[in-house]
């Protein structure tokens, strides 16, 4: 029997991954939080407990300002995000996550959680660690990340 993935490039593999884990996150839309896609979850789990500037959110998402208000959209009409001027420059906006959102994030996380145990149950422990710190490495540019590289 031959290996199902031998000769398929890893990018394609990677790709394949990330397609089941889109396939979690819309589970958990109709499960619990409807209309929510893929880009609404991570941009909710962008978000750290006292906000972020629109700017900051922009550019650490990868999205340009005018993407980022369209994804935004859908999630202040839900209630999971409020948009406001910042206290400490009236001039510049900030984004909080508000209950719902924080909500949202706890599940995203219990979800991936669990879909990362079962995965390391399929390969085993060692092999799953394995395989998380060589991810680390290419993020990292051949580096472990505890060596400090940038």
């Amino acid at each position: 029997m031959s290996d199902p993935v031998n000769g398929v490039p890893v990018t394609s593999l990677l790709e394949r991954v990330l397609l089941g884990l889109r396939a979690e996150l819309y589970a958990l839309s109709a499960a619990r939080f409807p209309g929510l896609r893929a880009r609404h979850y991570r941009l909710l789990t962008f978000l750290p407990p006292a906000g972020e500037r629109l700017s900051r959110v922009a550019a650490v998402s990868g999205l340009t300002k005018q993407a980022l208000a369209q994804t935004l959209r859908p999630l202040e009409d839900g209630g999971y995000v409020v948009v406001g001027p910042d206290p400490a420059d009236r001039r510049a906006r900030v984004v909080r996550l508000t209950d719902r959102g924080r909500e949202v994030v706890e599940a995203v996380g219990e979800q991936l959680g669990a879909v990362e145990r079962r995965w390391a149950a399929a390969v085993g422990p060692e092999r799953y660690a394995t395989a998380r710190a060589v991810l680390g490495e290419v993020i990292m540019g051949g580096h472990p990340p505890s060596s400090g590289a940038p």
